[in-house]
């Protein structure tokens, strides 16, 4: 079991090139990406989403009218790479080098040398060709010194071929250009295990936990850690978690493995974005709900989710134009009018909350929650005699609205304390 959870730590590891590959030549100068601006978009959204046939596709028809559009072919490479066809990979990667060499501007040249580089090392990592990632981590650090990848791609290989010495160089001038990169402490948690030093392993997962508390890998060598100090309590909470992180894991992966084959399944993304919530993971909820509602822009229930998602976390901001979205999909949505009454009146454009809360009334005319809204428009404008209106008004329609009955009290009192000192 040992041996299994460790092999799914080094694939854990080299997974993060996913993420790594898809936004490198954003921080590069572009070559021609003004000439093919929609289609090179097309082929990265398609990247996001993971429709990677499609991506392909998009990036190909990029190459056929320019053959060495550097972007294009370094998200093809990607492509290539997402999907396990390696040896395309390499090649297409390879194309960059002669692609680049007329570039004038020797700084733009050398970053994207040294990460064209960056990426074949990834691949080779791969494919276990440590020798031969190894040099093209060395090109990449020397090409691009101050990207915090190169270093750590350069300690990722010295780990595995056990020279840990370099490896503890490497990942220190890594955290030197990046000082928040998770996954440098988990090596160096392995690391200090390997070398039975369970005290730094602990302090090093600990990290690891704290920065990203989605690798199960962390628990269950941060258990281990507790163990080989005899702290027995420790070991089993660690482990108790590392299974808890295993269970969301698998159920995980599974939904993904069946979207890979039906990503505009909205049922099973919906679903997805579930479990994430679960387990408190929101950024894995906000992005399976944004790719839902990319691959089905007409589900409301999509807009919706996020939007509450948005309102939970205070971000107003983001959840008004998804409720927006939604009545422009559904005109009749009366509870995306009485949302964006709140959500208007908590950024204090009053005009638009009323309206909304006007309209969600108009449709249902005995909705207490809309006049609660006005009501407290009006409050916090100061028209008291209106508030009060509409608070007396709650209680005709809704006699045990105690809530309504404390406001109305108070407004009231308030009304006569301001008449009798004039």
């Amino acid at each position: 079991m040992e041996a299994r959870y460790k092999r799914y730590h080094i694939l854990t590891k080299c997974n993060r090139c996913v993420l790594i590959l898809t936004i490198l030549l954003w921080s590069t100068s572009s070559v021609s990406r003004a000439e093919t601006p929609a289609k090179f978009q097309e082929g990265v959204e398609y990247v996001k989403l993971r429709l990677y046939p499609q991506a392909a596709d998009a990036f190909k028809s990029i190459l056929s009218q320019q053959p060495t559009n550097v972007d294009a072919l370094f998200q093809l490479a990607n492509v290539y790479k997402l999907q396990d066809e390696l040896e395309l990979a390499i090649e297409t990667f390879n194309k960059i080098f002669p692609a680049i060499a007329d570039l004038k501007n020797a700084s733009v040249k050398a970053r994207i040398y040294g990460l064209t580089h960056l990426a074949l090392a990834e691949i080779y990592c791969k494919q276990s060709k440590l020798d031969i990632a190894e040099q093209h981590a060395k090109e990449a650090v020397q090409n691009a010194p101050t990207d915090a990848d190169t270093h750590y791609r350069l300690g990722y290989i010295y780990t595995h071929q056990a020279r840990f010495d370099e490896a503890l160089a490497a990942f220190k001038r890594t955290l030197s250009r990046k000082s928040d990169f998770p996954e440098v402490y988990e090596w160096l948690g392995l690391i200090a295990l390997m070398r039975n030093e369970p005290k730094q392993a602990v302090t090093h997962y600990q990290t690891v936990i704290e920065k990203k508390p989605y690798v199960q890998s962390a628990y269950y060598n941060l258990a281990k850690a507790y163990r080989l100090l005899g702290d027995t309590p420790a070991a089993t909470e660690q482990l108790k978690l590392f299974h808890k992180m295993k269970t969301y894991y698998d159920r995980t992966y599974a939904i993904e493995g069946a979207l890979a084959e039906d990503p505009t399944n909205a049922t099973l993304r919906l679903k997805l974005a579930e479990i994430h919530l679960e387990h408190k993971h929101l950024s894995a909820a906000i992005e399976t709900y944004q790719a839902l509602i990319r691959l089905n822009p007409d589900l409301t229930s999509g807009y919706d989710k996020l939007a509450r998602l948005y309102m939970n976390l205070n971000v107003p901001q983001r959840a008004i134009p998804l409720f927006e979205k939604i009545l422009e999909l559904n005109p009749d949505t009366v509870e995306a009018h009485v949302r964006l009454g709140w959500l208007y009146t908590q950024t204090e454009v009053f005009d638009k909350a009323e309206t909304h809360l006007q309209t969600a009334i108009e449709k249902m005319p005995h909705l207490s929650l809309a006049y609660h809204g006005l009501a407290e428009i009006y409050t916090q404008q100061g028209q008291l005699q209106k508030a009060i209106d509409t608070y007396r008004h709650i209680t005709k329609i809704e006699p045990d609205d105690s809530d309504a009955w404390k406001a109305l009290n108070k407004l009231e009192h308030l009304k006569q304390e301001s008449q009798t000192t004039r």
